[in-house]
Order: C-alpha cells, then sequence, then structure tokens
C-alpha cells in the first residue's frame, strides 16, 4: 500500500509539475536536467591555451555563454539553489573526458575561491562550495578553505581587467599558518574572465610554498569579451 501511495503521488507531482530544462524551461526527461539543445550549447571541456603565470594550468568546464550564464546568474546574483543540480549534473557529464584527468592528476587538495563574509552573508553560501563541493568529495579530493577575502570588493562582472588587478591586488590572505611546499594544489571557482581573482589566491598559495597550482573554472570566456590588449595582457 506504501509503495502505491508513492507511486500515485510521484505521478501526480510528474503530471501537475513536469520536469523542465533548467535554463530554457523545455520540457525533459528528468528533474534538474537540460533539455538535449542547451546541453549542446553549454558543454565545452577544454584548457586554456595561454601563459598565465601563476597559474600552471587553467581549465573551463563550460564556456561562459547562453545556458551556463543563465544558470550561474540564477544562483550567484538570485540566491537561486534550484539550479544547483542541473549544475551538478554538468559537472557529472564532462566527468570521464581524459582533460579533466589530466588536471586532476597529482593534485593534494583544491581550495575554493572565498567570498567576503559580508557577501556571505547577504548570499548565504559561497556558490563555488555548491557547485563544486560534492564532486570532489567523490574524487577524495578534500575542499580546503585555505583563503579568506582581506576586505569587501565590488562586483567585478562589469570591470575590465585593469580595474579588476587595482580592487583585488592583496584582497586574499592566508587562513593559518600552512607550510604548503610541495603541494599540487587546483582551485575552484565558478566563473574565470580575466583570471586575476584565481592568480591573486595563487600568489598567496605560491607564498607558503605551493609547487603547482591549476584551476577548474565552471565557466569561462577565457578573456573572449575583453580587447586584444587585455587579452594579451592576461
Amino acid at each position: 500500500m506504501k509503495n502505491f501511495l508513492r507511486g500515485l503521488w510521484q505521478a501526480t507531482t510528474y503530471f501537475l509539475f513536469p520536469p523542465r530544462c533548467s535554463n530554457c524551461r523545455e520540457m525533459v526527461d528528468e528533474r534538474y536536467q537540460l533539455c538535449a539543445a542547451c546541453e549542446k550549447k553549454i558543454l565545452r571541456t577544454d584548457f586554456y591555451d595561454k601563459k598565465f603565470p601563476p597559474l600552471d594550468k587553467v581549465l573551463r568546464v563550460t564556456k561562459y555563454r547562453d545556458g551556463s550564464r543563465a544558470l550561474l546568474h540564477k544562483l550567484k546574483f538570485d540566491g537561486n539553489l534550484n539550479v544547483v543540480p542541473a549544475l551538478k549534473k554538468i559537472l557529472e557529464e564532462v566527468d570521464g573526458r581524459k582533460e579533466i584527468s589530466e588536471l586532476l592528476r597529482g593534485i593534494n587538495f583544491a581550495v575554493p575561491v572565498p567570498l567576503h563574509q559580508k557577501r556571505i552573508g547577504e548570499r548565504g553560501f559561497n556558490q563555488t562550495e555548491k557547485i563544486f563541493g560534492d564532486w570532489l568529495m567523490k574524487k577524495n579530493l578534500p575542499l580546503k578553505n585555505l583563503l579568506f577575502r582581506t576586505r569587501p570588493t565590488p562586483k567585478l562582472y562589469k570591470l575590465g581587467k585593469l580595474e579588476r588587478e587595482k580592487i583585488l591586488s592583496g584582497a586574499f590572505m592566508a587562513a593559518e599558518e600552512i607550510d604548503l611546499s610541495g603541494k599540487k594544489i587546483l582551485i575552484v571557482d565558478d566563473i574565470f574572465t580575466t583570471g586575476t581573482t584565481c592568480r591573486e589566491c595563487a600568489k598567496v598559495l605560491k607564498s607558503l610554498g605551493a609547487e603547482k597550482i591549476s584551476v577548474l573554472a565552471f565557466a569561462s570566456d577565457f578573456g573572449e569579451n575583453f580587447d586584444k590588449n587585455n587579452l594579451e595582457a592576461n
């Protein structure tokens, strides 16, 4: 009887609230799934192919366009946690790709880009931890909050590279005295644009002795919507 009632409830819920694409709201087979059109637009795993010191490697899971931008904005600016399962599903879709395996080889642990406590208070969570936390746990990679933001900074999405560098200079510090000699660390972030934020984080980790710093960004345009001079300055 209990199984019958559970099945009846699931069928009723499916009928009244059918699963829809987390991005465009088209009907899909399962909840938190992307439709085929959005998945095709979103999935794009590749490395940044230019030198980006002190970062050794930068990999994006998706291109920062169309559906990925919409999903991240809903999470980051609207505080909509309902999109998190869709973001996690995208991570699962690329999990077996050789680019991911290559990036994670030899990594000791991951470090999220930190938010200032004021921003945490406003948002209630660090969106990077929401996206990557469970996925990293399955990889047996600890997520360590080794950095903190020394001061609140304005939202950066409308600012160019030079403005970002000025604002973020000295904005991160180590949360504790720790010797990272010989450690290979993965910085995880939701959006990678000019790379200024991750580079500032990497400077602190390198100063503690880290041997290698790589980045896994959920989405990035790799500077493609900045002008040529800014891109080359990266």
